[in-house]
């Protein structure tokens, strides 16, 4: 009688983890890069959210926020002994559902039917390069720089001309505040906002969007 023999089974392992170089980042940076794609059609991008919410478009320019006040208070919870604890309160102009304090508006320009097509065109066919993952490496948004001095926005108004939804943008420091987390904006390529600042100073939007910004 004979005994079955045992089949060997591989032991599969993980692959190695080696350390990300300076030549693979390089990779990531090229893959980052803006390409154009005529991937969706006027029609097709204004099905995008805010965009097919809201009929006016409008692109403004403004100062920075001032400090508004420091407010002083006690913080009990981060520190056995209450400690004061400075905060700077800046003035918002954009908010949701409220109509726009025209006295803090440097520029405004409402975008005609074309100009709109224009501004989806920038938003949607500008896209990464390639998102493919390299050495287990995805690409990712950058961050931009830690400063943030918004003096530019895309507002989205209802039928009673309130705000319905925005992007505050600061071209200075590559950054960014969305509305809402519905909205649509495509990828933010590497050379994006400087597509983006283009288009406003094409616009009439000079205020933010010259070279220096200032």
């Amino acid at each position: 009688m004979g005994f079955a023999q045992k089949k060997k089974q591989a032991i599969v392992l993980p692959p190695p983890l080696f350390p990300a170089t300076g030549l693979d980042y390089a990779v990531l940076e090229k893959r980052m890069a803006c390409i154009y794609r005529n991937k969706y059609s006027p029609a097709d991008r204004l099905k995008f959210f805010p965009f097919n919410q809201n009929r006016t478009v409008m692109l403004i320019s403004f100062e920075p926020p001032d400090l508004r006040a420091e407010i002083i208070y006690t913080d009990t919870t981060k520190a056995p002994i209450n400690t004061p604890v400075e905060e700077e309160v800046y003035h918002t102009l954009l908010e949701k559902k409220q109509k726009l304090d025209l006295t803090r508006i440097k520029e405004k320009k409402i975008l005609s039917a074309l100009e709109v097509d224009k501004l989806t065109d920038v938003l949607y066919n500008f896209g990464y390069t390639s998102t493919k993952s390299y050495k287990g490496l995805l690409i990712a948004e950058s961050e931009g720089y830690m400063c943030y001095e918004p003096r530019n926005a895309i507002v989205f108004l209802d039928e009673n001309g309130l705000v319905a939804e925005y992007m505050e943008i600061c071209f200075e420091c590559y950054n960014r505040k969305e509305s809402s987390e519905k909205m649509k904006t495509g990828q933010f390529c590497n050379e994006k906002y400087d597509l983006i600042r283009k288009y406003f100073y094409t616009a009439g939007i000079k205020y933010g969007t010259n070279k220096d910004v200032h």
